[in-house]
């Protein structure tokens, strides 16, 4: 791996961010149950209140606390900042965020209003809290390079996708719905998917890729204008959905190359490795970049097509994009954390990145999550593959779980055992 660049004196406690990424697998096993206990034509809808429960417990219970625990550890490690008070900012983050996704599914799935408020309340408040700490980090950087210009856009989009999140849910307490509850629907949609999580992936990839897979550098183009250009496509949709939706198609068009390219990019990367080896996250990146391309061509594909290909779409980005790069990541982001943190303490005999995740059991996981893609996308034609698919994502996320633990506990053993402590590391 190459670190040039690294700043590794600021990192948070490694707790702050294993929190989140621990947390992750298990919403995603409750996704899975529900999705398993939901009859399948419940979930052909995109706005039934079970698609909108299952939807969440990935996009913010495993996408989202991906996000927001690698953004933690990231800022120290990649713009030498760190966040005010993060122990106590990731804690209350994560236990509100948590808590209010269980809330939501309850209020939603029974009905209950006061459940729901508390829910809007309890989600809101636990991603402006963290969101605002990063964005109070993120001001201090001073030189920015592309990875730090593509969070602070992201982190925007974000803020504006909780608010609407919040009003969205809030209107299921209500009871009342706006006329334009189901265009602030789509963007809300759209700007957590390409906004949020997408220009984030994009920004970090121009640093993580090369660090940890010893590739050349993205072209100083792309860096300097990719992430400008998705922004931009973005505003200017989410624009035209309200004042000229027959124009509409044209930005999305725009987003829909944007992301293909980036798609392209991300394969032609994994297989530009100096080292060329691969491990696991390698396929994860590369089912990401097969799915950001397909996923983006069925979205532009979908005016003209049934609505319920809408659904598949949410499939394939949500799952086989966004999904793919988050669980690859969390192979190398737990391990590296470990490492970095036990290396940082002294400690020489430690075991290597590579050594602290199981890879047939990894592998395993992965067969399993690409087979589950394919029976969610075949589940519109053959309804029965939809609880089939609900078990291989569950087998799938328990594997992933244990993998994660598993790495982790190498912290803690290590600490305990002490091995071949290393005084000149204290500057002794």
């Amino acid at each position: 791996m190459n670190f040039t660049g690294l700043s590794l004196d600021q990192a948070p406690p490694i707790s702050a961010p294993v929190r989140f990424f621990l947390t992750a697998p298990l919403f995603a096993m409750l996704g899975a149950v529900f999705i398993f206990m939901f009859e399948p034509v419940a979930l052909m809808s995109r706005f039934s209140l079970e698609t909108i429960t299952v939807t969440h417990m990935f996009t913010i219970g495993f996408i989202a606390m991906v996000m927001l625990g690698a953004l933690q550890q990231m800022l120290p490690v990649l713009a030498g900042v760190s966040l005010p008070k993060a122990s106590l900012v990731a804690t209350s983050s994560h236990l509100l965020i948590s808590l209010g996704l269980v809330l939501m599914s309850i209020g939603l799935l029974q009905s209950m209003k006061v459940v729901i408020f508390i829910a809007t309340l309890s989600l809101g408040i636990g991603f402006l809290i963290l969101l605002i700490a990063i964005l109070i980090a993120i001001s201090k950087v001073e030189f920015l390079t592309a990875t730090i210009k593509g969070m602070r856009v992201a982190i925007g989009f974000a803020f504006v996708t909780v608010i609407l999140g919040m009003y969205l849910l809030s209107s299921y307490g209500t009871g009342v719905m706006g006329e334009s509850h189901l265009s602030f629907a789509n963007i809300h949609a759209v700007l957590a998917i390409f906004g949020f999580a997408g220009v984030l992936i994009i920004g970090v990839s121009f640093q993580v890729i090369p660090m940890f897979y010893v590739t050349p550098a993205f072209h100083e183009g792309y860096q300097k204008y990719l992430v400008l250009l998705v922004a931009t496509a973005l505003l200017l949709w989410a624009v035209l959905s309200f004042v000229a939706v027959d124009f509409a198609w044209m930005a999305k068009a725009v987003l829909v190359v944007l992301f293909a390219l980036f798609g392209y990019l991300i394969i032609q990367k994994m297989s530009q490795r100096k080292r060329p080896i691969a491990d696991i996250t390698v396929y994860y990146w590369r089912l990401s970049g097969v799915m950001a391309i397909l996923g983006t061509l069925l979205w532009l594909g979908s005016a003209w097509i049934e609505d319920e290909v809408i659904t598949t779409v949410g499939v394939i980005i949500g799952g086989g994009f966004l999904m793919a790069v988050m669980s690859g990541m969390l192979y190398k982001i737990i391990p590296f954390l470990v490492w970095f943190h036990l290396n940082g303490m002294g400690y020489m005999s430690i075991p290597s990145m590579g050594e602290m995740v199981h890879k047939k059991m990894a592998l395993v996981q992965f067969v399993l999550f690409v087979l589950t893609l394919a029976l969610f996308a075949l589940a519109f034609w053959l309804p029965l593959l939809m609880k089939v698919g609900a078990l291989t994502l569950f087998v799938s996320m328990v594997l992933l779980e244990i993998n994660l633990v598993t790495a982790y506990r190498n912290y803690g053993e290590t600490c305990k055992r002490k091995p071949d402590f290393d005084m000149s590391m204290m500057g002794g």
